[in-house]
């Protein structure tokens, strides 16, 4: 029996106790099986021939469910496939909150609300990257606390071996490109319009996405996305996003006051992100090696493979 056949036959068994294990829905083990295991046998078979860790970017809108496709991907190519994977989210690599306030000072007010570029610690992450690859030992991952809108302190950071044979990153922006100053004049909605009239903030944002998260982008050796239906799903799955966050802090800290937003608020939010969202859903899928069109739901459509990664 070869490699390949040993994986199939193992996979899964390690599904069914990885789902038992975080309380996931044995539903999405059948989804994996159908729509995710090819991809991540790819991947492994790729990490094995390399001599430098690849650099995997994971693309999907808030709420799409990526987090748990990445984690999941991660055990499968431990359990399964037997490679080190270290697992990256751009999330955790927000400013704190104090340099974000300073932003929303010195640039523009809305930069004090994390989220668009511009308030990532992009030298950080690239630190980070350059110790997966390199470091001989193990390697500090930041961790960011969204309920309290805050990076934890460091003695809270992960620890994680390296070298990794493979880092996969994944993010709610990764990959996409600036847009043309035009595409820049007309507001996509309100907090635009009310908060934005001079440009000035969506003016930064593009210039930040022309500058170093372009280069973060040019540096993957693959990208994946999971692609919404549009912008309106946005809204309810981040919605569910923020509850689950509220039951978690609760259980957490069942004697302090809930941070985490109410349903107007995370409408609100989320506008913040309408642009850079409706922009990756069109330009996104020419730019990825694999495409998961979602419905509603999530669940998947259909799975585009638009470039296969070498």
């Amino acid at each position: 029996m070869d490699d390949e056949q040993k994986a199939r036959t193992a996979l899964p068994a390690v599904l069914t106790q990885y789902m038992k294990a975080e309380a996931l829905p044995e539903s999405l083990a059948d989804d994996f099986l159908k729509w995710y295991a090819g991809v991540t046998h790819h991947l492994a078979t790729w990490a094995n021939e390399r001599e430098t860790p690849p650099l995997v970017g994971i693309s999907g809108c808030q709420g799409s469910g990526k987090s748990t496709l990445v984690q999941l991907m991660a055990h499968v190519l431990c359990e399964v496939h037997d490679v080190s994977v270290a697992v990256l989210s751009l999330d955790d690599f927000y400013l704190p909150k104090a340099a974000r306030l300073a932003m929303g000072k010195t640039v523009h007010p809305l930069f004090a609300t994390r989220g668009v570029p511009g308030t990532h610690d992009l030298a950080l992450l690239s630190g980070t990257i350059d110790g997966l690859r390199s470091s001989r030992g193990t390697v500090s991952l930041p961790t960011f606390d969204k309920a309290r809108d805050e990076r934890t302190e460091m003695g809270h950071w992960r620890q994680v071996g390296a070298p990794a044979q493979l880092i996969l990153l994944e993010g709610w922006c990764m990959g996409v490109p600036p847009q043309r100053g035009a595409e820049l004049l007309a507001p996509v909605n309100r907090t635009e319009e009310e908060a934005d009239a001079d440009l000035i903030w969506r003016t930064e944002v593009n210039r930040q996405l022309s500058g170093d998260y372009a280069d973060l982008f040019a540096a993957l050796d693959a990208l994946l996305v999971l692609q919404a239906p549009d912008f309106d799903a946005v809204f309810e799955w981040r919605w569910q996003q923020e509850q689950r966050l509220s039951e978690q802090f609760q259980r957490r800290h069942p004697d302090s006051a809930d941070p985490t937003m109410g349903r107007d608020e995370v409408a609100d939010f989320v506008l913040h992100y309408q642009r850079l969202t409706e922009h990756a859903l069109r330009t996104l899928p020419d730019r990825a090696n694999f495409v998961w069109e979602l419905e509603p739901d999530r669940s998947v459509k259909r799975l585009r493979l638009t470039g296969v990664a070498a």
